[in-house]
């Protein structure tokens, strides 16, 4: 059996997913968050409830907070264009959160089940 390396550990980070968005008919550029990042995140939101995964329960979490977390997973791990809070709060309505779960998907944070729940796409 190999052993994890440092880079193993480094490279989740590094890895770059082209997502469309079809609001924009375009591509955008993301990347899975660290720990820290996520740690980050979630410590905007105060209490969170976690399922018996260990998984944060997002739909638990009030709206405007989710919203919040959702711009900030997106500022965070979006790698192209790179994009303020200002430029995320200005977007098309849904599309951070669309963004946002991606990332917290890519991340690990939400299932992709959650995740098509969430978008209702």
């Amino acid at each position: 059996m190999k052993r994890l390396t440092k880079e193993d550990i480094l490279e989740g980070t590094n890895n770059r997913i082209n997502l469309y968005v079809n609001e924009y008919n375009a591509e955008v550029v993301i990347r899975p968050l660290s720990d820290g990042e996520v740690s980050k995140i979630l410590s905007s939101l105060g209490s969170v409830p976690v399922n018996q995964n260990g998984q944060p329960e997002i739909q638990k979490i009030e709206l405007e907070k989710n919203f919040e977390a959702l711009r900030l997973a997106t500022v965070t791990g979006i790698v192209e264009p790179k994009l303020t809070m200002e430029d995320v709060s200005n977007m098309k309505f849904g599309v951070p959160q669309f963004i946002g779960t991606k990332i917290l998907e890519l991340s690990g944070v939400v299932s992709p089940e959650e995740a098509k729940k969430k978008e209702g796409r």
